[in-house]
C-alpha cells in the first residue's frame, strides 16, 4: 500500500483551522492513537483562550470525576465575566457512563462554548442517533493507529518537519527499536536533541550513542540486503534473528512486501516515462525520497525479473499467513524466513 495516513492530514487541516481561530463548538476526538488526541486538545487548551482569561474561561475535566449531564449542564452556561468563549476539555472520557447524552446538547451547541471530548481507545457508534447528531454539529476527529509498513515513512516526516536530516535508513532503524508510539518517537527525539544541541543530521553512531540501539543487524538491514541480492548477507541476518529472534520485528513481512511491490511496480512505470518524482509519489514514497527510486529500486529491478517478482509477492503473502501461526506448527519465524528467503532466490 502507498504511505497514506488520513489521520495526519485531517490532524493538520484541524490545527490550521485552530491557527486561523477557527473554533467549532463541539469536538470528539476519538480512537486508537493517543498522540493526536492529545496534540488537538493541548493546542486548544494553550491558545483558545489569553492567559488572563484562562482563570475563568477554562474547565478541565476528567472522566472517571463527571457525568455527561454535568458536562452539558456546564456547556450551556454563558462564559463567565462576560468572555468570549468558555473552553471545556474533558480528558480520558472514555470513562463516562452515557455518553451518548452528549448527542442531547449537540443538537443545539452553544456557540459561545468549545467543548472538547477525549475519547481514547474508543468510537462513539456511527450508527447512533448521537453520533449523527455530533458529526453535524461539531468535528469527529479518528485517531487511527500508524499502519506497521508505513511507520518508517511517518518517522521520516516527523524528523523532516523539525529540520533534521538522517543517513539513509535511520528512520526505519528507529521505527522498529521505538515501535508504533508516536509519543515514545518524539520523546526519544526530543532528548537526542537535547543531548546533542545543534544537531542537524541523525547518524547510526549518534542513535547508537544516545538512544541505545547497538543491534549488529535489523529488518531495514535485512530488506536492504533482499534489494541488493546480497546473498551472503541475507543469510548471515537471517542466522542472527535466529540466534535473537527478540529482534525479529513482526513488521518485516509488510517491510518486504512493500519493497517487492514497488519494484514490481516500476515495471509498469518506467514505461510510461514519468520522471523519478513522479514516480516516487506513484509508489507511495513520502516528499524528498524520489532518490530511493534510483539508488534502491531501478538497481533492484535489474536483479528481479517482473514475473520473478509477481511469483514472491504471492510467496510473502502464504508466508505471511505462516508468520501469523496458520498451518505453521512449531516452526519459528526464523525458520520460516530462511524458507522464504531459499525461494525467493531460487
Amino acid at each position: 500500500m502507498a504511505y497514506q495516513y488520513k489521520t495526519e492530514q485531517d490532524y493538520k487541516k484541524i490545527i490550521a483551522d485552530l491557527k486561523g481561530g477557527i473554533y467549532q463548538p463541539l469536538y470528539v476526538l476519538q480512537g486508537e492513537e493517543p498522540y493526536y488526541i492529545d496534540k488537538i486538545s493541548d493546542y486548544i487548551e494553550e491558545h483558545s483562550l489569553s492567559e488572563d482569561d484562562k482563570e475563568f474561561g477554562l474547565h478541565v475535566l476528567y472522566g472517571a470525576d463527571t457525568t455527561a449531564e454535568n458536562i452539558s449542564l456546564m456547556a450551556r452556561e454563558f462564559p463567565a465575566f462576560g468572555l468570549e468563549r468558555q473552553v471545556i476539555i474533558v480528558k480520558e472520557a472514555q470513562a463516562l457512563k452515557k455518553i451518548d447524552e452528549i448527542g442531547a446538547y449537540a443538537q443545539k451547541c452553544m456557540p459561545t462554548t468549545v467543548l472538547v471530548i477525549c475519547y481514547k481507545g474508543k468510537k462513539l457508534d456511527g450508527r447512533s442517533a448521537a453520533a449523527k447528531t455530533i458529526a453535524k454539529s461539531g468535528c469527529v476527529f479518528n485517531s487511527e493507529k500508524v499502519p506497521d509498513y508505513a511507520l518508517n515513512a511517518w518517522v521520516q516526516d516527523y524528523l523532516t518537519s523539525i529540520q533534521l536530516t538522517t543517513d539513509y535508513g535511520i528512520p526505519q532503524i528507529l521505527a522498529d527499536y521505538l515501535g508504533n508510539d508516536l509519543q515514545k518517537i518524539e520523546n526519544e527525539i526530543a532528548k537526542l536533541k537535547q543531548a546533542v544541541p545543534g544537531i542537524t543530521k541523525i547518524t547510526k553512531d549518534v542513535i547508537e550513542k544516545n538512544i541505545g540501539i547497538s543491534k549488529k543487524y535489523n529488518v531495514f538491514e535485512l530488506v536492504e540486503a533482499f534489494q541488493d541480492r546480497d546473498v551472503p548477507k541475507i543469510f548471515s541476518i537471517i542466522k542472527y534473528f535466529s540466534d535473537n529472534p527478540k529482534e525479529l520485528n513482526p513488521t518485516i513481512m509488510g517491510n518486504l512486501y512493500e519493497c517487492f511491490k514497488n519494484i514490481f511496480l516500476l515495471y509498469y512505470l518506467d514505461g510510461k516515462g514519468l520522471p523519478d518524482e513522479e514516480i516516487a509519489k506513484e509508489l507511495g514514497l513520502p516528499p524528498n525520497r524520489s532518490f530511493l527510486v534510483r539508488m534502491k529500486y531501478r538497481p533492484a529491478k535489474q536483479k528481479y525479473s517482473a514475473m520473478k517478482l509477481f511469483n514472491i509477492i504471492a510467496l510473502l503473502r502464504e508466508y505471511d499467513l505462516k508468520m501469523k501461526g496458520m498451518n505453521v506448527g512449531s516452526t519459528s519465524a526464523p525458520e520460516l524466513l530462511r524458507e522464504l528467503a531459499v525461494k525467493i532466490l531460487a
